[in-house]
């Protein structure tokens, strides 16, 4: 019987993923990565219980803190937009799970993500493919990882909807009540997470000739691309493009300026050879739930950075954000939006 060291949050994704490989003939490993102090080890055990499997908890409080939070409130700092969970599964979720195979005498591991591995005869490897649900599907959160993982990465939910598999679970028996939060780390919002570790200070709204057309009381409050919440009344709506942390400054114009035909990606972990990607069709997707735009030219610019030109506008493509490339549905890697010639 083969062995799966499954991610394991006691969730009801994690829970039926648990069922389905069990009753796929695995002999199932639910691990329990304690990332917080307030972590329930707890319910997870009674969910692992449901299903009559042993619950293994792995202390990796210490590795997220570096990995994934001080990142979180580094790039805030930095006027850039993080994506914690993105992270979190390169360097912390996957990272460690396919590290415990070794040490488990395991054949594969899987979480609970809403996408499919699928091996792929014209580039000889697997690769992540999108879900079957377009609402929740979730390969866009493996853009960073390492392809090699996916040569041993199991993702059952990816043949289902978020609705069947509530349904399901909930014939087990598993008591849901409701989604877990977005960002695990933060309780109420993140501006209010961040205030402890950047000090609230008065700063300027100002057009990009340096008109000031406001203040504000902290430039990590705002993102690039956001137009609600400014406080600023004007002849025509007024959205973020650019934050200049060192001076407090948050750069504000019409909308046409947020809109961009050309990025700048670096930081790329390519799930294929670059020069084969330069052979397929391909599209980005500039965060979680955007719509894929297609990309007219890629090439290697300098200093990592790849130019990206696009068919389409985009909408605020924010430094810091994950860009995620694919062909059709299938992922090809991601790396990090950044300014031209900034690495």
């Amino acid at each position: 019987m083969k062995k799966v060291i499954l991610g394991f949050s006691g969730g009801i994704d994690s829970f039926y993923t648990a069922y389905i490989l069990k009753e796929s003939g695995y002999n199932v490993l639910p691990v329990f990565l304690k990332l917080l102090p307030n972590s329930n080890v707890e319910e997870a055990k009674k969910s692992a219980e449901l299903l009559n499997l042993p619950l293994k908890v792995v202390d990796l409080q210490k590795e997220f803190r570096k990995e994934v939070i001080d990142y979180f409130i580094s790039y805030y700092k930095k006027g850039l937009t993080p994506n914690p969970c993105t992270v979190c599964n390169q360097k912390i979720k996957l990272k460690y799970l396919y590290r415990l195979l070794e040490e488990t005498n395991s054949n594969f591991v899987s979480t609970g993500h809403y996408a499919k591995v699928t091996y792929v005869r014209k580039f000889k490897r697997h690769l992540i493919k999108r879900g079957k649900d377009r609402r929740k599907e979730q390969s866009y959160f493996l853009a960073l990882v390492e392809q090699k993982i996916f040569e041993k990465l199991l993702l059952p939910l990816g043949d289902y909807t978020k609705e069947e598999v509530i349904e399901k679970a909930k014939e087990l028996g598993f008591p849901f009540e409701g989604e877990s939060q977005d960002v695990c780390f933060i309780d109420s919002n993140y501006v209010d997470f961040l205030k402890p570790y950047i000090k609230e200070k008065e700063g300027k709204f100002v057009l990009e000739d340096g008109t000031v057309v406001g203040k504000h009381t902290g430039f990590f409050k705002f993102t690039v691309g956001q137009r609600r919440g400014l406080g600023i009344s004007y002849k025509y709506p007024l959205y973020v493009l650019e934050l200049r942390p060192e001076e407090n400054i948050v750069v504000v114009g019409p909308k046409d300026r947020v809109l961009k035909n050309e990025i700048f990606i670096w930081k790329v972990n390519w799930h294929i050879d670059f020069q084969r990607i330069r052979k397929v069709p391909l599209f980005v997707q500039i965060r979680y739930r955007s719509k894929p735009t297609r990309v007219s030219s890629i090439e290697y610019f300098k200093n990592g950075i790849y130019r990206v030109k696009l068919a389409a506008k985009v909408e605020a493509p924010a430094p810091g954000q994950v860009c995620a490339f694919y062909t059709n549905d299938l992922l090809l890697g991601g790396g990090e939006i950044t300014k031209e010639g900034v690495g």
